[in-house]
């Protein structure tokens, strides 16, 4: 119980310490800030101090960066392995039968002139792969990342090939 108007007390003398009845009264004048007021009075700049022509700089740039960056062309010729495509040729269970038709798709290979090879979408080194899955030996032609260039060249292979189709592989492309 005697807490409560402790309380109560302690409150009304904090009250009446801040606060009076006196107004405030303030006799000194505004101080003037320290300083310059405006730009004018401290900056003064002479432009006859200073030339009409720029100084010449030289243009003549120095580095040690490789050209084939400067030129974007560091990644040419970078090999790249992504699932394309190739034409299967041919599949038999006869080992001496698919060398014998792996050497007819070289020769046929080595046979086309330039022209031939860009409207097939042909690089200089074609690829013949030949390998063996159980219990077929297959040839494929080429490495493809879409199936129209693939396409291409399964129709001229079907002319001496009739069985020539296009199958999706794992390929490597020079980029």
């Amino acid at each position: 119980m005697l807490r409560f108007p402790s309380l109560i007390l302690l409150i009304a003398v904090v009250l009446s310490a801040c606060s009076t009845t006196a107004p405030v009264v303030v006799d000194e004048p505004a101080a003037e800030p320290a300083g310059p007021r405006t730009w004018a009075e401290v900056e003064s700049v002479d432009m006859n101090d200073y030339p009409d022509t720029l100084p010449r700089v030289d243009d003549t740039l120095v580095h040690d960066v490789p050209q084939s960056l400067m030129n974007s062309t560091a990644d040419d010729g970078t090999q790249v392995e992504l699932d394309g495509f190739r034409v299967q040729v041919f599949s038999s269970s006869e080992r001496e039968e698919a060398v014998q038709v792996e050497d007819a798709i070289q020769r046929w290979l080595n046979s086309l002139s330039d022209g031939q090879r860009n409207a097939l979408g042909l690089s200089e080194n074609v690829a013949v792969y030949s390998f063996y899955r159980p219990p077929f030996y297959r040839l494929r032609v080429g490495d493809f990342e879409k199936r129209e260039d693939a396409a291409r060249l399964a129709s001229a292979l079907q002319r001496n090939w009739p069985g020539a189709l296009v199958v999706p592989d794992r390929v490597t492309i020079i980029r």
